[in-house]
């Protein structure tokens, strides 16, 4: 019969990707991929800070957390990620701010932890002559020293990475579309359609100008993210199975810098996919201080072509409700957030000046942003079959009903594991990775 995903954020995306993948072009079958937004990536997946880690994540998660972070690097190798989306090795940091403050002079020593042991700083430099990327303490100038700053490695570009998750998204509905993903937007699945056994044989389509349409299907993916719950809801109000994930507000920003405008290289390391540019990024994660009340994240990452940009986050506010539609979440932005973030980004990437005042701001606004992340209280994933007595009568035969959501901050890092392992449940496979304790129950 065929396949239908519902939501087409990167989780639904990389689903698609990897189940066209393993269809031979001669077994044709029916892939849908449903969204209700009339435009994508307008919530999580397209404004996202897009860090990739292998091994940051609990053993229930560690398995798919290896698998994704090797496919996304094979991915970029694969198909020039590096210029496409901006995939780069990223050195991570943490950043404490001493509340009484320490002199400039003690500062220094603690400097070099900025550099991995083994590497040189000659690796730090922009291209094409345009000079030392450097502050004189030796870190990175895209970041601003912090006066009674500690500074400390805690992870290399060996085990982080990071991307443009909105173009890396763009690849994939491309190289789905080329396989012959149908992709329906402005559409809601409002229920199923049943076959004389009361089994699944479709799935009962309204879109925005309210015509119906029926899709025909036997099997259906629920990757709707935050919205997953309602959309579970809607197509099974029989059901007494509740989907145990909730939304949570983040806000962000994306700057430009004077004194990030060229990619960092490590000219040691070889080039992703042979090219001649091997590019790193910068992460920086920081506890709460005389700065900032809460904990900001700070990403100096890259874009298409290697356009340099900073994206801070760390702002939260689970009060905020979910909206209807993921293009309405832009007209829930809140101002005082924004300059709070503004604030935060200024004081770890605008220009210095001496004192506990802030830094100066000189920093060009390229985005700002408010999306909802699907965080479930095990702070783990949903990821497998929902079983057949939780669909309120509804029978599935040789098809069935998958949940893929509640991904919480990893929705990026874990997405194309996450969509390898999905499509290969649909395909009847062995997953690539130990997803058991995911699932649904």
């Amino acid at each position: 019969m065929g396949t239908v995903i519902l939501g087409g954020g990167i989780i639904g995306l990389a689903t698609a990707y990897y189940l066209s993948l393993a269809k031979p072009p001669t077994e044709f079958e029916p892939l849908h991929i449903v969204d209700s937004s009339p435009t994508l990536l307008t919530s999580a997946s397209g404004l996202a800070g897009g860090f990739l880690a292998s091994n940051w994540f609990s053993p229930a998660v560690s398995s798919l957390g290896a698998l994704s972070f090797r496919l996304h690097r094979e991915l970029a190798e694969n198909h020039n990620g590096p210029h496409r989306w901006g995939y780069a090795p990223s050195h991570v940091y943490s950043l404490s701010v001493d509340e009484r403050g320490v002199s400039r002079a003690g500062k220094k020593e603690k400097a070099d932890a900025w550099l991995q042991e083994g590497t040189s700083r000659a690796q730090l430099v922009q291209t094409e002559g345009k000079g030392v990327m450097l502050n004189d303490d030796g870190t990175p100038a895209v970041f601003t020293p912090q006066e009674g700053g500690t500074l400390e490695t805690i992870a290399s570009p060996d085990e982080c990475a990071q991307i443009e998750p909105k173009e890396l998204c763009e690849f994939l509905l491309e190289e789905c579309k080329k396989y012959g993903v149908k992709v329906h937007l402005s559409t809601k699945a409002e229920g199923v359609e049943t076959d004389n056994n009361g089994a699944l044989k479709g799935l009962k389509l309204k879109s925005s100008d309210n015509n119906d349409h029926f899709l025909e299907c036997d099997k259906v993916v629920v990757s709707a993210g935050a919205w997953t719950p309602r959309v579970f809801k809607s197509l099974f109000p029989k059901s007494a199975t509740r989907i145990p994930v909730s939304p949570l507000a983040g806000y962000s920003l994306a700057v430009k810098s004077p004194r990030y405008t060229t990619p960092f290289v490590d000219a040691e390391k070889r080039q992703i996919g042979g090219g001649e540019d091997n590019w790193l990024c910068y992460a920086i994660y920081c506890a709460p201080g005389r700065h900032f009340a809460y904990a900001p994240e700070a990403y100096a990452r890259l874009a298409r072509n290697g356009e340099t940009e900073i994206w801070v986050g760390g702002i939260n506010d689970s009060t905020l409700p979910l909206p209807e539609l993921a293009v309405s979440v832009k007209d829930m932005i809140d101002p005082e957030s924004i300059n709070d973030l503004r604030k935060t980004i200024v004081q770890l990437t605008g220009l210095a000046k001496e004192g506990d005042d802030l830094h100066h701001d000189d920093l060009e606004l390229v985005r700002e942003g408010l999306c909802f992340r699907p965080v479930t209280h095990k702070g783990t994933p949903l990821i497998g079959k929902v079983p057949e007595k939780n669909l309120g009568s509804i029978k599935v035969g040789n098809g069935g009903v998958w949940i893929a959501s509640g991904h919480g901050p990893w929705g990026i890092s874990l997405s194309l594991g996450t969509g390898l392992v999905v499509s290969e449940m649909l395909l009847g496979k062995k997953p690539s990775a130990d997803v058991r304790a995911l699932g649904i129950i």
